[in-house]
């Protein structure tokens, strides 16, 4: 069994005007194209200076405080960017801009809460704002929210239809909600509305995968991999989607250059274990499962491999080793307790095999038939 371990942050640009520097008892105009121009130039410090003296200029504008928020937040002075941000709310309440970035602020300094409270608010005033929706969105997402974020996202996909992340955000939920067929719908509008976008690509494949479509799901990664042939995951991916298919050299091929890629990656070595024992190269199945499970010691799968490897390279004892392991992580695992039955059979301790059939049919796996019809054999 092949094992698969598959906002808009809308911060307002900054205006473009003619350059100058402060002066003394400038307006508070000038002060604010100071700012404006300094901002544009990237220098976040001189361009608070200029907003902070505009604010002191006229203490109720709300686009002096709400621009020197953004310079705080440029400077990394986030909490003197919300204060600014939050100002700027109460002197104009309708102060869109300021709600958009006050709310991505807050989920910057992790303050989902105050995030997901500022938009919501924001989203009051206006109910068809898509930055709102999407950061919203976000926040949600982020707190654990799921079937909420998924509203808002699909909202934004009403309200601004041609915005390839909110589809993309989107088709993330549909696939961790096991919807797999609406994340593939998702995906593909994103990648129609921006062909580059190859997060969407590398979810698709697995999304296509997740359906049943082996076929489908090579045609997207050998897509994705003809840019980046490097990517681990992708190989590995289209590795178990070749499995299924039964395109097994192929399929051991793309699990080698995974691990190339990743060696770090303990599913690869596992998955690369079975297409060797597929071939009989049993040595060599030994050693790759014995990766899998150092890399990854509760990783059952590669314990019922490496069990399986040294059944097949003679070595009964070990093998009942490796599958007394994956028994004690999961104990109920049928394919170990099958594996075990035959490793105790051919060490000659048939008593020991037959016991494996009784724990099979507690178990009510169709296992228990065939290995209790091998035992009958092997007498």
């Amino acid at each position: 069994m092949m094992t698969r371990r598959a906002a808009i942050i809308a911060v307002t640009v900054f205006a473009v005007l003619a350059l100058a520097c402060p002066a003394l008892a400038a307006t508070f105009e000038e002060y604010m194209d100071y700012g404006l121009e300094a901002a544009l130039r990237v220098d976040f410090k001189k361009a608070a200076a200029s907003f902070r003296l505009a604010v002191e200029a006229d203490h109720d504008s709300p686009e002096a405080r709400f621009r020197l928020g953004l310079a705080y937040r440029e400077l990394g002075m986030l909490t003197e960017s919300a204060d600014q941000l939050q100002h700027a709310i109460r002197l104009k309440g309708d102060h869109m801009d300021a709600y958009i970035n006050l709310g991505s602020l807050f989920q910057q300094m992790d303050r989902r809460k105050d995030a997901i409270r500022v938009l919501e608010d924001g989203l009051n005033i206006d109910p068809d704002n898509a930055a709102l929706h999407y950061n919203l969105g976000s926040a949600l997402e982020k707190d654990g929210r799921d079937p909420e974020a998924l509203e808002h996202f699909i909202r934004v996909t009403g309200i601004a239809p041609d915005f390839p992340d909110a589809w993309h955000r989107a088709g993330v939920i549909y696939g961790r909600l096991d919807q797999p067929g609406e994340a593939i719908q998702c995906y593909r509008r994103a990648l129609e509305l921006d062909p580059g976008m190859e997060a969407s690509l590398f979810n698709l494949g697995a999304a296509l995968g997740a359906t049943g479509d082996w076929k489908g799901e090579v045609e997207v990664y050998e897509q994705l991999l003809e840019k980046h042939p490097d990517l681990g995951l992708a190989w590995y991916n289209m590795g178990v989607a070749l499995w299924n298919l039964g395109n097994i050299d192929r399929a051991r091929k793309a699990f080698e250059t995974s691990v190339k890629a990743d060696p770090q990656y303990p599913f690869a070595w596992n998955n690369l274990a079975q297409c060797q024992i597929k071939a009989g190269e049993y040595e060599k199945a030994v050693e790759n499962a014995r990766k899998a499970a150092g890399l990854e010691p509760g990783f059952v799968g590669a314990w019922n491999t490496l069990g399986l490897a040294l059944t097949g390279a003679g070595d009964h004892g070990d093998a009942i080793n490796a599958f007394d392991k994956a028994l004690e992580l999961k104990p109920d695992y049928p394919n170990s307790r099958f594996g075990l039955g035959i490793a105790l059979a051919l060490s000659g301790d048939m008593e020991a095999a037959r016991a494996q059939v009784t724990e099979l049919r507690r178990l009510n796996s169709p296992l228990a038939d065939e290995l209790e019809t091998r035992l009958k054999g092997a007498q």
